[in-house]
């Protein structure tokens, strides 16, 4: 055992600049420099060209593979239980089926943690800003806004969710479309759940553009801690992911399944952190006034 694969689909400039893929990456290296692995990075456009490559990535030189993100229509997974001679490991995802092994951050309970932010200071009106549909970790911290909207006695709005994908640009856009649907002040939702950095930078940058305060007229709040995070000002409060320790874990947990160790269904999640930065406040001024938390 000296081979480990690594299978992504990627097609745009860098991995290694990419906020999420390149922090994960780091943590795979730096656990395979530690346990004396090689490691093949293999590298498609999109899931269905991953799936074409499976007989390259199973050809025996790899002993194990780690498959970062993998989309929710991708007929990889399935693929790979089937031929069930090489052990994988999920990465950034956790499966729909009982017998995957997975390694991801806790996405329910980090945007129940953003939206309790909101909530616990006084927000009712909040939106949702969602990302790409075939990532389970959208359809994930949606379920994490909802619940935290119903701990605190709020309803779900269908009119306050944003279909869009985890770009910058889209956050921009959901952000302008929120303004044009809510030109009334008075009536329209007081904070906005990013379900990434992306998306919150964007929706700042367009409510900043429209001469719209943050946080005092609309609270943002992101998750991830990336680098959009801090990149200008308002500096997004957000929930942190903590990505190289994904990338870790799940390479522990791979070298631990081409042993024998890891049973089938393990799954293992990473814990959040809330970051409390400049974008947001409380709902509700007291004496004219909102204090930043």
């Amino acid at each position: 055992m000296d081979t480990i694969g690594v299978v992504m689909a990627y097609n745009r400039a860098s991995v290694t600049t990419d906020p999420y893929l390149g922090a994960c990456l780091d943590g795979i290296l730096y656990v395979s420099k530690q346990h004396r692995q090689k490691t093949v990075i293999f590298t498609e456009d999109n899931w269905e060209m991953a799936l074409q490559g499976l007989p390259s990535y199973c050809d025996g030189h790899c002993d194990g593979l780690l498959l970062i993100i993998p989309r929710t229509h991708s007929e990889i997974v399935p693929a790979l239980e089937a031929r069930g001679d090489v052990p994988f490991v999920l990465v950034g995802d956790s499966p729909l089926s009982e017998s995957l092994v997975s390694v991801d951050v806790d996405n329910v309970a980090a945007a129940a943690a953003a939206t309790a932010h909101l909530t616990l200071r006084g927000h009712t009106k909040i939106a949702a800003f969602c990302g790409n549909p075939e990532l389970r970790s959208n359809s994930q911290r949606l379920a994490g806004y909802c619940q935290a909207l119903e701990s605190a006695g709020l309803p779900h709005r269908q009119e306050y969710l944003f279909p869009g994908e985890y770009r910058h640009q889209h956050g921009y856009d959901n952000a302008c479309r929120l303004l044009a649907e809510f030109p009334d002040p008075a009536d329209r939702p007081t904070a906005i759940l990013c379900l990434n950095d992306a998306i919150a930078r964007g929706a700042c940058d367009a409510l900043l553009d429209a001469s719209v305060r943050i946080p005092e007229e609309i609270s943002v709040i992101g998750i991830d801690d990336s680098a959009y995070a801090t990149v200008r000002t308002p500096h997004l409060t957000t929930v942190r992911q903590d990505v190289r320790s994904v990338g870790e874990a799940a390479t522990e947990v791979l070298l631990a399944c081409i042993e024998g160790h890891i049973k089938p269904g393990y799954q293992r999640l990473i814990q959040t952190e809330l970051v409390k930065r400049s974008t947001t406040t409380t709902a509700i001024p007291p004496a004219g006034l909102r204090r930043t938390f």
